[in-house]
């Protein structure tokens, strides 16, 4: 059996195993026959089962370069290197919807375990059915991984060389779709319980997959951001591009729910909002895999004409409509019956919401508007950082300073040991920001420190309550460390603090020089001493390496290079980055002497703090762990209340 006939009989079992199960779900919510309801739940490790081997079958023929199918001709060479090879499934469109596909059946698989009554429970697998419908259907039919060309190539051009350029593309792209995948379950919960009217459990239930979702997100853009970094020779790790707009979308949405989830949890309220955040969430994913992988970024009119754009306009628009309309279906039931302070817990809580939630839309807002320009006016217009910037610094500030009070304050009102926490934290923000303007910081680098300071003084001050709480009681201070939950979250305040503080500083303070040297001629600048010693030429097969000797004072010999492909025209930058806690050194090699090697042009790029940034990015995801991690059972202690 080729690769082409197991990967496409894979596909059609995948599509019917998938079609069956949906029926059968459907079948077991009108009917009430628990008969039915096991049947669809038999059939999701056949549909996982049938993406597997069809994702293995892609796999297959790039590893014994079959390039008969029209996927490895254009996205594979007989020359790339085995990690690349490995990852070239979702270095394109078709193997990265073989890659969703794959995945949500994984995640339909795990879902399908856990106990809910019968008529949530066959609802959510319908659901979840319905979502891998559409995928494998979209692969069975417009988009197929397994397209068979009547002339084959002798060899494929290989990836993208800025897919190649980096191992990041092994753990990036995959780390984005496990979060983009892991949001269709809590979408799936809050539609069965919409449709049910149990407006109440399915939070909690949620509550771990939101959080898988939501770490896997936040991994992944921190991985993209230092992909960025490491490979594009700019010397920056966000660019408001598109692609990454549209994949921090649903990341703000998902943390405004992780927020106003915790309000339903404890007081039962702001369902309603619940169930919006959680619909636009799981939309913006399919949204952002679009805008991703449909040519919608380069034109309008390419996302009208091509096969895929319309399929996922129409999937979008679909899973919108279903989460929404039921929702106004149920608007007056989940209504919030009683008022709340907005100087509590749960007002902060909300507030900390809309600022994400707002946020939120001002990308998208940015993001869409040249093309929605393109497509009525057929003008072509740009929407630059600065807008962006402008916009998410206030927002961005405003939920640092929610961040360090919210949890502090108590539900439903402050008393007058909150007011005197809050009274604290201000000032330490007040003398942190003032310390800032006396070394002579901006006034907005000088307010991120001081954000930093008071969020930092926030976690102590939560930290220090919930030990003394312990000691009170009689039961030992590090039993603290057993509240995964409460943890987990001061963890990752602080490592979001710390990396406002450090993309405050990163973006204000960076220094970008260049010169052009000759062999053996030295170059001061930034308190660092270089030597240029010469180039070297590398021919690795797949592309040609020039690299540059340079030696420095401080951190031995580091040589930037410039990538070679036969692609391109251009050559494609590797920067080498020296990373210290203080300053990254970021050395560019921007042209040299292609007869004798005897110059290069050098760019020095000095940004302060980015270090930081990945520890924080590291914490906030080892943060997200801790709380997902199962806690011990609790051990029972004579006279005191497991309360």
């Amino acid at each position: 059996m080729t690769p082409a006939l197991l990967g496409n009989l894979s596909v059609s079992l995948a599509l019917a195993f998938s079609l069956l199960g949906l029926a059968l779900a459907l079948l077991a919510y009108f009917q009430g026959d628990g008969r039915f309801l096991r049947g669809a739940r038999t059939l999701v490790p056949l549909a996982f089962l049938g993406a597997l081997a069809a994702f293995l079958a892609l796999e297959w023929a790039l590893l014994t370069h079959d390039f008969s199918l029209a996927y490895v001709a254009r996205n594979h060479s007989t020359k790339d290197p085995l990690w690349v090879t490995l990852v070239t499934p979702w270095a394109a469109l078709e193997g990265s919807l073989l890659l969703w596909g794959l995945l949500q059946t994984l995640y339909t698989l795990l879902a399908s375990k856990k106990a809910l009554d019968p008529w949530r429970a066959s609802l959510v697998l319908a659901v979840l059915y319905g979502i891998q419908v559409f995928f494998f259907g979209v692969m069975a039919t417009i988009a197929s991984p397994f397209e068979i060309l009547a002339s084959p190539p002798q060899d494929g051009v290989g990836p993208n060389p800025l897919l190649q350029n980096h191992w990041m593309m092994a753990v990036h792209p995959v780390l984005m779709y496990l979060g983009f995948v892991g949001l269709s379950v809590p979408y799936a919960y809050a539609v069965a319980a919409m449709a049910v009217r149990r407006y109440q459990t399915w939070v909690e239930e949620t509550r771990w997959w939101t959080l898988v979702a939501w770490g896997f997100l936040t991994a992944g853009k921190v991985a993209g951001m230092w992909w960025s970094y490491e490979v594009l020779g700019w010397g920056g790790y966000w660019a408001w591009d598109p692609v990454e707009n549209a994949s921090f979308v649903p990341w703000l949405l998902a943390t405004a729910f992780l927020h106003t989830a915790l309000v339903q949890q404890t007081r039962g309220g702001f369902k309603a909002w619940n169930f919006a955040f959680v619909t636009l969430a799981f939309a913006a994913t399919v949204l952002g895999t679009f805008l991703t992988r449909s040519g919608v970024l380069q034109s309008v009119h390419a996302f009208a004409e091509g096969p895929v754009g319309p399929a996922f306009l129409g999937f979008f628009l679909l899973a919108t409509g279903l989460g929404l309309g039921l929702l106004s279906r149920v608007s007056r039931e989940v209504r919030d019956a009683a008022a709340f302070r907005p100087f509590s817990r749960e007002g902060a809580l909300l507030l900390g919401a809309f600022f994400f939630a707002g946020w939120a839309l001002v990308v998208v807002l940015g993001t869409f508007y040249p093309l929605l320009v393109e497509a009525f006016a057929g003008a072509k217009v740009s929407v630059g950082a600065p807008f962006f910037n402008q916009l998410s610094a206030p927002l961005g500030a405003g939920i640092l300073l929610l961040m360090g009070v919210g949890p502090l304050l108590p539900w439903r009102r402050a008393r007058e040991e909150a007011l005197r926490n809050l009274y604290l934290l201000l000032g330490v923000l007040v003398l942190g920001t003032l310390l800032g303007l006396l070394r002579g910081y901006t006034p907005g680098a000088s307010l991120a420190l001081g954000l930093f300071l008071y969020n930092l003084a926030a976690v102590l001050l939560l930290a220090r309550e919930g030990v003394l709480g312990r000691v009170r009681a009689g039961l030992s201070p590090w039993g603290f460390l057993e509240n995964r939950r409460r943890v987990g979250s001061l963890v990752v305040h602080f490592a979001v603090a710390l990396m406002g503080l450090a993309i405050a500083f990163s973006q204000t303070y960076r220094l970008e020089s260049e010169k052009t040297l000759y062999r053996g001629e030295a170059w001061e600048v930034a308190g660092l001493r270089l030597t240029f010693q010469g180039v070297r030429a590398l021919d690795e097969g797949r592309r040609f390496a020039v690299e540059a000797l340079l030696k420095t004072d401080r951190f031995g010999e580091v040589r930037p290079r410039l990538h070679f492909y036969p692609q391109m025209n251009a050559p494609l930058p590797a920067p080498k980055v020296v990373y210290t806690p203080g300053n990254d050194y970021y050395f560019l090699l921007m042209d040299f002497d292609r007869e004798k090697g005897e110059w290069a042009s050098v760019r020095l790029i000095l940004t302060p703090l980015v270090f930081w940034m990945w520890v924080a990015g590291g914490l906030m995801v080892l943060g997200t762990l801790y709380s997902l991690w199962p806690a011990g059972r609790p051990k029972e202690v004579k006279g005191v209340s497991p309360a």
